[in-house]
């Protein structure tokens, strides 16, 4: 069976992301969101009334009986995931489903074992790490074009006012920044560190923490030190009542690739092109950008479109080894903050 040539896809969610997930792919000649359901039926009608979509499910049963459905996108807070994800799973749904997958690596351990028990498509969504600019950089590094790499330096954080009862501070509801935005920093270092190892990614043998649990208990302001077993060091931050930043740099021993921001090209859901620095010694930076045809939701929906019949993407995408070794890496950051 060829990959699929086009794809309709479903959302599970109407917030931000869903809504830049649906405009994105307004712009693909193959992926087309065709069903939505919400927290309540008035939230999916009026976001399917909002993006123009044929139609809005009252109940994610009703969205997953959809036979016009192919792919399902999970969208909704964090702890809702699993449970999503596994229902659309066994509707025989390919699912790619925002990060982080679940809220610890049991969670994703579950999800992975249903998927390959039915035999279903499974991606925890890191768009960033479907985009091309993330091949250009391995390959400059493959390149050698800052010498043996040995330190990555990642930061992904905002301020966003304390609100006790929102997703980002509250517990009950998957708060903190480490489950929110930390699982990119740590999936480039390890990305990274499997590059040095000529490996799709690796697992750090070592990880020290610290950082600021607020008055609710979620962590506000998280550092991780990351040590491979080939030599490379990481350090992560993340944030959600300060604004750390959202670069990354890798460092090596004849320069730097400073990215300004990986994760959001130019800080924008909708751009259509990402870029960073080469720093080397006695030269002027040398710049590369990376244009796409399509946003990198868009880049995202059809690279699982491309991958259909298997059941996971290709690296630099996110494995199911990928995902579930983030997982376990979160795990550890948030178990060193509760010492």
């Amino acid at each position: 069976m060829a990959a699929a040539q086009n794809l309709q896809w479903a959302v599970i969610g109407t917030g931000g992301i869903a809504g830049d997930f649906v405009r994105a792919l307004g712009h693909s000649a193959r992926c087309r969101v065709v069903n939505v359901v919400g927290s309540s039926r008035e939230k999916g009608r009026a976001f399917a009334e909002r993006w123009s979509l044929p139609r809005s499910s009252a109940t994610l049963d009703d969205l997953l009986a959809d036979r016009e459905v192919d792919a399902v996108y999970v969208a909704s807070p964090h702890p809702l995931h699993e449970a999503q994800a596994l229902a659309a799973i066994a509707a025989r749904k390919a699912v790619l489903c925002e990060k982080p997958m679940t809220v610890d690596a049991a969670g994703t351990e579950r999800l992975i074992a249903a998927a390959r028990a039915q035999g279903v498509f499974l991606m925890e969504a890191f768009m960033y790490r479907c985009h091309p600019i993330v091949r250009e950089l391995l390959g400059r590094l493959s390149d050698g074009v800052i010498g043996a790499v040995r330190h990555v330096r990642a930061d992904f954080g905002f301020r966003v006012p304390r609100n006790p009862e929102g997703r980002l501070f509250n517990l009950a509801l998957g708060g903190g920044g480490i489950l929110d935005v930390g699982g990119y920093p740590v999936s480039f270092a390890r990305l990274i560190a499997g590059h040095v190892a000529d490996a799709p990614f690796a697992e750090p043998e070592r990880l020290a923490a610290a950082g600021h649990r607020g008055p609710t208990g979620a962590d506000e302001i998280a550092t991780a030190v990351l040590s491979f077993t080939s030599g490379l060091s990481a350090t992560v931050t993340c944030g959600v009542l300060h604004d750390v930043g959202t670069s990354a740099v890798v460092f090596g021993e004849q320069g730097k690739i400073v990215l300004p921001n990986p994760w959001i090209p130019e800080g924008n859901r909708q751009a259509l092109a990402s870029r960073f620095f080469i720093h080397r010694d006695g030269r002027s930076a040398e710049e590369v950008t990376v244009e796409t045809a399509l946003p990198t939701y868009g880049v995202e929906a059809e690279l699982v479109a491309d991958c259909l019949p298997r059941l996971e993407a290709p690296p630099p995408a996110m494995s199911w080894a990928d995902s579930l070794g983030n997982m376990r890496a979160l795990d550890r950051w948030r178990a060193e903050l509760q010492r």
